[in-house]
């Protein structure tokens, strides 16, 4: 457990509110939370208690623990998330495992060949902002050469922490991950869904007391999906009942959150131990396979049972002396010895003779297919196909490690929440850093950077590629069709046509269309040209298509017209 530390003279006294942009960065959090006397009814015990012990047998050994002989027909992952941990752990230690997450890892997360880019920092806007171009400078080393270690521990445990430390005025100085930010010894409190702040096992106490450390001074990578236990009820701070009637969600007390995240194995589990048991279940077979036992039938004769005895001592001791000479030999080059002899005395007339019988154990497993449906379960639940787990022969079509990750919804899945994750903590540590330096906080649609990723790499978004090109096709043709049946566009409200073609049919927000096309243009000709003429304008020649109506214009282009034809005479 943390050390205690003795409580400090005047430490209970309230706190000032902390400024205003971090209300509005984190809602959920409250000054008031950050002192101890808030916190005095969660004894220490309970909250960070031991909770491996009533799960595991031997978690370092991978070897689980099951409450009853009912149990082993299905084993499922216990419920409590600090039990799940080793086992996460065991089962990234198995290569088919370890392998499937970094695939899973080195698509979605793709680094540029040229300059080992794998996340850029961008501008919402044609030129960088200052607090763009200060993003970058800061963090784009430092998440390049880590975003693929924090997405492999939040792959595999479903969250993982980085610990933040910065300073008024100077923005974050830097970001820590080790064993200290593991999510075993860290706890999230929420108010109404909303971060409150955190607690760590690593924490220096204030006597028997819990203080909660602000919000941001953590930032989490948490992998989006995950299921809310029906039978357990969120751990409340202060032990009292919870009454979802009222109204003053602002003052509602913090709960333990139940949201860190759920890892890309954990419905892997079951398929994993079953795919073990077959595997020993192999290994034993084959060496059984490998063993060779003999019944040697040594006939006595009519010996006397004195005589009898000492023939079939001295027949043993001949066996066991070759045996044990041939086993040590053996042994000096890493093998075993796997003949069994067996003797049995055999009483007749003759004497002298040796029956020998060989018993030859039969693996029989040329067929395997309950250990190949367990690998195409195993495969299913981590998202790729078993050809590229190891398993060759199964590979069709040619595809390969880069052509199923294009074409696979279940890798585009995986991706997808792995990017989500990888993006939500960026976002909150750039927004920290931010409240640090500047004293600001961006609603989501004002933030002048943008995070990008490298490449395409998923099914995803390739498909949203293709859906892109198939809408531009759709917005040709319409435009075609349109300009076929009004070739001027005067029976038609231009502003709204362009509308249509831009934010109903390319998918373009409604801003971005108003800062590309401005009122005054909404009334021009589709392909350019004049604007709607007056009536009776319609008569005019065509050589004064592009006048705007004013006769000295008119007068000026026909001067230059006749000057033009004359020069040429």
């Amino acid at each position: 457990m943390a050390k205690q530390t003795p409580k400090i003279a005047g430490q209970e006294r309230a706190v000032p509110e902390k400024k205003s942009f971090w209300r509005k960065l984190f809602p959920g959090f409250s000054q008031v939370d950050s002192q101890a006397s808030q916190l005095n009814t969660i004894p220490v015990v309970d909250v960070y208690h031991d909770a491996y012990s009533g799960d595991l047998a031997d978690p370092a050994a991978g070897v689980f623990a099951v409450s009853s002989d009912d149990a082993l027909l299905i084993r499922e992952l216990p419920e409590h998330r600090l039990a799940r941990y080793p086992i996460f752990q065991a089962m990234a230690d198995d290569p088919t495992i370890d392998s499937a997450l970094k695939m899973h890892i080195s698509h979605a997360l793709s680094a540029k060949a040229d300059t080992g880019e794998i996340i850029s920092i961008e501008s919402t806007s044609d030129k960088d902002d200052p607090i763009t171009i200060d993003l970058r400078n800061n963090f784009k080393e430092i998440i390049n050469e880590n975003v693929q270690a924090w997405a492999y521990n939040a792959a595999l445990f479903g969250i993982w922490f980085l610990r933040v430390y910065g300073s008024q005025g100077k923005g974050v100085e830097l970001v820590r991950s080790d064993y200290y930010t593991h999510p075993k010894h860290i706890k999230m409190f929420e108010r109404c869904g909303q971060i409150a702040g955190y607690t760590s096992y690593h924490q220096l106490l204030r006597g028997s007391q819990i203080a909660l450390m602000e919000p941001w001074k953590f930032v989490g990578f948490k992998i989006p999906h995950w299921k809310v236990p029906i039978y357990q009820e969120p751990y409340r701070a202060n032990g009292l009942d919870f009454d979802i009637s009222s109204e003053d969600y602002r003052n509602e007390d913090i709960i333990e959150s139940q949201n860190y995240g759920a890892s890309l194995i954990e419905t892997a589990f079951s398929p994993w131990m079953d795919l073990l048991d077959a595997i020993v279940s192999l290994n034993a077979s084959r060496l059984n396979a490998s063993r060779l036992e003999r019944l040697v039938g040594v006939n006595t004769g009519k010996l006397s049972p004195q005589r009898a005895s000492d023939y079939l001592n001295r027949v043993a001791a001949q066996l066991q002396s070759t045996d044990a000479a041939k086993a040590k030999q053996n042994l000096r080059k890493g093998l075993i010895q796997t003949v069994i002899n067996h003797l049995i005395p055999i009483w007749g007339d003759s004497k002298g003779r040796l029956d020998i019988s060989a018993l030859e154990g039969n693996p029989n497993i040329d067929a395997l297919e309950d250990i190949m449906f367990h690998v195409k379960r195993l495969g299913s639940a981590l998202g790729v196909d078993p050809a590229l787990l190891g398993f060759g022969e199964m590979l069709s079509g040619g595809l390969g490690d880069g052509g199923f990750f294009r074409i696979s919804i279940m890798a585009a899945i995986k991706a997808n929440m792995l990017r989500r994750a990888i993006v939500t903590g960026l976002e909150e540590l750039f927004d920290i850093h931010v409240a640090y330096k500047y004293g600001k906080v961006f609603l989501p649609g004002q933030k002048p950077w943008r995070i990008m990723f490298n490449s395409l790499s998923s099914a995803m978004e390739r498909e949203e590629a293709e859906n892109r090109l198939e809408r531009v096709n759709y917005a040709t043709g319409i435009a075609n069709l349109v300009s076929l049946l009004d070739p001027d566009g005067s029976g038609m409200d231009r502003g709204a046509y362009r509308n249509f073609i831009w934010t109903d049919i390319l998918k373009v927000d409604e801003e971005k269309f108003a800062a590309m096309h401005p009122k005054k243009l909404e009334n021009a000709p589709l392909g350019g040209g004049m604007p709607p003429q007056p009536p009776g304008a319609g008569n005019q020649d065509a050589i004064t298509e592009s006048a705007t109506g004013n006769p000295d214009e008119i007068r000026n282009i026909v001067y230059q017209c006749l000057t033009d034809f004359y020069a040429e005479e």
